[in-house]
Parts: C-alpha cells; structure tokens; sequence
C-alpha cells in the first residue's frame, strides 16, 4: 500500500503538543504561543515544524512540469515553505528530437517517446543525470521527495508499427528483435487486445510481456533509485496489461513494482495514470495491489462542482469503487487537461478552490499542476501561483491533520470539510455561492472559541456550535489554530508572459506570513509593502532590462526573490549568428525560419559566409530557427530539409552564438 501508518505513539506525541497550545474553549485568539526551539523560524521548512508530510501519500505534491533540475533545485525552499512533501518532475529518459532551448507548446511531448530505458547524461531539455542526482540531493536538506514521470508503455516511433532508429543506440535488443505488438490498431477501451496492445498516437505499444522489456524497465526503475528518486508516476498505466487479464495477461506489474521495492531501502511512492475507465471488463482494483491510481473522473467532478457553483455536489462526491482514499490521486487539472486546452481557459481561482477541496481530504493524496505561460520555454518556471496563500496554507492544512478524520457538509452555498481528533480541529471552507459573510453556520467537530483564517489572518468564532466570521477574497478560509510559527512568502501573481514587454508592464507583488517586506527596481533604494503591490515597470532605454528585487522576513527567516523583465520595444531588424560549426553547414544551404510572438512564420533568406549566416529579419519577428537543405535548394518544404536547429529567440543586439546551436 502507498501510505505509511503514523505510530500510534507518534500521534499520541503529536496531539499531546498540539493540546498544550491550544485552549479550544478560549474566547481570545489562539496561535500566539512561542513555538518549541527546534522549530524556529532560523531553520528551513521541515516535517518537524508543521510544514512538511513524512509520506508522499500524506502530503501535498507539486507537479514541476518541464522545469529543468537546476531550477527546482533553486527552488527548494520556495516549494517547501509552500507545504509541498513531493515534487513529481517529467520523464528524464533520452529523448525525441532534441533540439536545445525550445518552446514547451511544440516539444514537452518529446519527453514522453522517450528512446531508451536509462537516464538521459546529455542532449535533454530539462537537465541530464548529475543534474538529478544534485536534484535530490538537495531536497533530502528539506525533506522533499522527488517523484518521476515513467514512461514504459512505449518508445518513440517511427511509424504506428515501427520504432524510430534513434532507439537503437540506446535499446538495441528491443530494436533488433522488434519487440513491439503490431496489427492491433489503436487503443480503446472496448476491446482488452486493443488496450493493451494497441498503438496509441504516432508510437507503437511495446511488448511489455517479454523479459527482456521488463529487464529494460526495471533497471531504469533502479537506476532512479540509486539518483535519489523516491518514487514513480507511470505514464500510461492502463494500457500495460495485469495478471487479471486472461490471454493478454502479463507478470510485468509484479516483475517491476515488487523488484525495485525491493532494491529500493525505503518504501516507494508509486502510482499509474488509469484515465477515464480501466477498460470493459477491468478493474481499478487490478492496479492497486501495486500502485496508487489516478482518479481523474473524480477530480473532473469536484472541478465541474466548483464550476457550476454546486457545494451540495462537492459535499456528496465519493472516491472510485473499490479504491480507498489512500490509494488515490487527485488533481484540479493535469498537464494533459492543461496542454490539450480542456482547463488553460479556467481562471486560476476555479483550480485553486478545487485544490483547496481536494487538499482537505483525510488520506487521498492531491497533485498541483504548475502552469506554464503560454511563451515558457522547455525547463523553465514561469508561474507562481504554486506558491499563493491559498495554495501554501492548504498544503498546511493538509499536513497538521494528517491522520485525524473529516466530515463534510454544505450550507448556503459553501463547502466544509471539519478535521478533528480527540484533541485537535479545524474546518476548510470554500465559498462556492455563499456572500463574504459566514453567519450562523452550523459546525459539528469545532468547540466554541475563536479560530484563525490562515489564509486571510482574520479570526472566525463558534459559539453555541454556530461558525461566523468573513471569508477573505480568495473564497477560501483554512480555520484552526495552527501553533508553528509561519515562514515568509514572495510570489508574482501571474500576469505576465516570460517578463517580456514592449513599453510598460503592471506587475503584482505578493507577500504574506511577513513582518517586513520590501521590493527594489534596479537596485534603488528599497520600498516597504505589505499584502499584494502592483507597480508598473518601465525605461527610457531601447531593450532594457528590468530587475525586481524582493525581500520579506518574519521576524528573522528571511527570503529573497529576483524577477528579471526584458523591454522588447525596439525591433531588431538584422539577426547575425556567428561561428557556425563547419561541418554543420558545408555544402548546404541555410534558411532562417521566423516568426513573431504567437504568430505564423516565414522563411527568410539569407547570406552566409566564411561560417557567419545573416538574415534581415521581419518586422515583429523575436523567434528564429535555422534549416539546411540540399545545396542549389531555391524552393523551400519542411520535408526536404536536412537538420535543423530548436527554437531561439531573436537576442536584443541581433547576435547569436551559433556554436551553441544544437542540430537534427
């Protein structure tokens, strides 16, 4: 099973220290006690103090979708002061067509035809195996786990039959004996051959049945394991075949699972992505002998409610049959959901509201999708919304009543979700259609007295088992008393793409758990705020960059942010790319292709000389790429090119180093 019993002597610990700082009977306001030493605020986040889970299954997970390594790991405290025990990265297997820095909208799918079953040491868009391991390495200092994206169901395709040649320098037996299932059509859930032997898109459905495959797999599986991985999400989990499925049966589900729990020293977090329905004829419970599952319906559900402002829905929403709370994962929204356009429309407060509910829940474990910005490139953060109050103090929620028990309910038009135990309580409340004013609303668990917002910092009172207070303007109210002392937080609300502007930008600035926080443009003399500050960025210089230096403290935990924002005003008209590598272009002919910020691109001839290409280059155009085709080529089509050259953004001065080009 995923989850890790609390001792009971833990709990009783637990709740004993709990009990000595709060006087549930109390009319004044609770939280004020001076916290034990070893949790001061001069000490990083950790379990100790409140903010962590132990468990993966008990905690909170990030989703750092396409961010690189580096960047994670420059974010560690950031994302252990926003409560997140696990951060689950995209797949680190070699992959498809890699072309250096890229947009994510036209290349996160790559990760997912990987080539081979190891861990990528070069040519990957979001970092290679040192990376990893100083990854996590890192995060152990705080108590995260770091969790992976495992493909195993396929590998990247030549055709629906066929596997691309670059897999054979990295599988070659599974190249060479071509061990993939062919004339089965695409996968559907109707048909037990076609779902579990079926191709699915441009990729053929590997044999997943023979040793040989379960030996590649298993051995990336320890492979992660030795990296410091703590634990896996198994891409396409539904379409590998289990001991349960008569003739297309396999042992591959025991074979992997139970050889690298084995291998592993600690227990391992893992779960598989079973969307829609297991299958005709299957069930979840198929799966849960091995691992956690995905329980998408559910989390569309507990979204649609929110949406259609529905508590009395939320309230009623059950767990899949047969799946206990603690083999399930839930999400307000998926990379899939965000990439195929289902939910990138939803404002942020619709998946943070659903991520509120989700995270109240006693035992089931909730996933949070880090959005990218429409321009991010692959590996890098570009939204901060992970880190909102909202979301911080939810994860919190969820951590100081791990193991306690939940009742919901709903009341003019807002959902509850009361944790308890014999000696502690709180209550999450979401504002699906109620006013901002909580009067007289009926509580079950809460004892009279007077609770924190930890959200707002606004204080809600029961008395006579009626709660009354104002919920802030976030809808969401996370109420209990909470003893451990709060570490500042710095977030940029997500109004901007990739900090580019063209004259002036109005950006919001975020601050909470602070007293004192202060913002610099540029290095001047530094201005105090508190809450959220908009402040409009602009210069008098052509393709200027902007720094915004943030700093916020409580009491002595200090934390500091830099947000770097380029004036792309002034258009450049000429791009020159210097030293391109001889071999890459002899012989050859060399076209730019450009394009301006989501627009439609064109190819732009050029002159190239000694090893120098130049190009005029469009008006509005800030994105280039390079192709070679046959030399004497004067008629350009995608389908004659030889190689080509990732996505890159047009530099302020128009000069490119082209030795860092990487080609394919």
């Amino acid at each position: 099973m995923l989850k890790k019993i609390i001792g009971f002597t833990s709990l009783i610990i637990l709740f004993a220290a709990l009990a000595a700082c709060q006087d549930e009977g109390s009319d004044a306001p609770q939280n004020e006690d001076t916290p034990p030493e070893e949790t001061l605020s001069e000490q990083a986040p950790t379990v100790e103090d409140g903010y962590l889970a132990e468990d993966s299954q008990d905690g909170m997970i990030l989703h750092a979708w396409n961010w690189s390594m580096s960047n994670i790991e420059a974010h560690l405290e950031d994302i252990a002061i926003a409560g997140f025990s696990t951060i689950q990265i995209s797949p680190m297997q070699p992959q498809k067509d890699y072309f250096g820095e890229a947009s994510w909208g036209g290349n996160w799918w790559k990760l997912y035809q990987p080539l081979g079953f190891s861990i990528a040491t070069e040519n990957h868009s979001i970092g290679t195996l040192e990376d990893l391991e100083s990854l996590t390495s890192a995060a152990d200092e705080y108590g995260i786990k770091i969790i992976v994206d495992v493909i195993a169901n396929h590998l990247a395709g030549g055709t629906n039959e066929s596997l691309n040649e670059n897999v054979e320098a990295f599988e070659p037996t599974i190249y060479q004996d071509n061990l993939i299932h062919t004339n089965n059509g695409y996968v559907n859930d109707n048909s037990l051959e076609a779902l579990t032997q079926g191709a699915m898109g441009g990729f053929p459905d590997l044999m997943t049945e023979h040793d040989h495959v379960q030996e590649r797999v298993l051995s990336l599986l320890k492979e992660y394991v030795d990296a410091g991985i703590s634990g896996f999400r198994f891409d396409a989990a539904k379409h590998i075949e289990t001991p349960e499925d008569g003739e297309y049966a396999s042992d591959f589900w025991p074979t992997v699972i139970e050889g690298v729990q084995a291998y592993a020293s600690d227990d391992l977090f893992i779960y598989g992505e079973i969307l829609n329905t297991a299958g005709s004829g299957r069930s979840y419970t198929d799966y849960t002998p091995y691992m956690g599952v995905t329980a998408n319906t559910v989390s569309d559900e507990i979204r649609n409610a929110v949406r259609s402002e529905n508590a009395d829905q939320l309230a009623s929403i059950n767990y899949l049959s047969g799946v206990n709370a603690d083999e399930t994962v839930l999400w307000p929204e998926s990379h899939d959901d965000f990439a195929a356009e289902h939910t990138n429309s939803l404002d942020t407060s619709i998946i943070n509201k659903t991520y509120a509910f989700q995270a109240s829940r006693k035992d089931a474990t909730s996933l949070y999708f880090a959005r990218p910005s429409e321009s991010a490139l692959m590996g890098e953060v570009s939204t901060y919304t992970w880190k909102s109050e909202v979301v911080s103090e939810s994860n919190r929620f969820n951590n100081f009543f791990i193991g306690s028990e939940e009742e919901m309910s709903s009341s003019d038009g807002y959902f509850m979700n009361e944790r308890y135990s014999e000696d502690t309580s709180g209550l999450m409340l979401v504002n699906i259609d109620g006013s901002s004013t909580v009067e007289d609303i009926a509580v079950t668990h809460l004892p009279d007295g007077q609770y924190k917002d930890q959200i707002s910092e606004t204080y809600f009172t029961v008395e006579d088992g009626l709660l009354t207070g104002e919920i802030g303007e976030t809808g969401v109210a996370a109420i209990y008393n909470n003893p451990y002392e709060p570490k500042p937080a710095i977030y940029v609300s997500d109004d901007y793409e990739r900090g580019d502007f063209s004259d002036s930008l109005s950006i919001t600035l975020n601050a909470y758990n602070i007293t004192e926080a202060t913002y610099s443009i540029n290095g001047e003399t530094p201005v105090e705020f508190e809450g959220s500050q908009t402040i409009e960025l602009t210069h008098p210089d052509p393709n200027a960059t902007i720094t915004v230096d943030v700093e916020a403290s409580y009491n002595d935990y200090t934390v500091t942010e830099t947000y770097t924002y380029q004036k792309t005003n002034i258009s450049v008209e000429e791009v020159t790319v210097n030293d391109l590598d001889p071999s890459d272009i002899e012989n050859k002919t060399v076209v730019a292709w450009g394009w301006p910020e989501g627009g439609s691109g064109q190819w732009v001839e050029g002159t190239l000389e000694d090893s120098t290409f130049t190009f005029d280059l469009p008006d509005g155009h800030t994105w280039f790429l390079l192709v070679t085709f046959p030399q004497g080529t004067t008629t350009f089509d995608w389908d004659d090119k030889i190689a080509q050259t990732g996505d890159k953004q047009v530099p302020s001065d128009g000069i490119y180093d082209g030795s860092t080009l990487t080609w394919q």
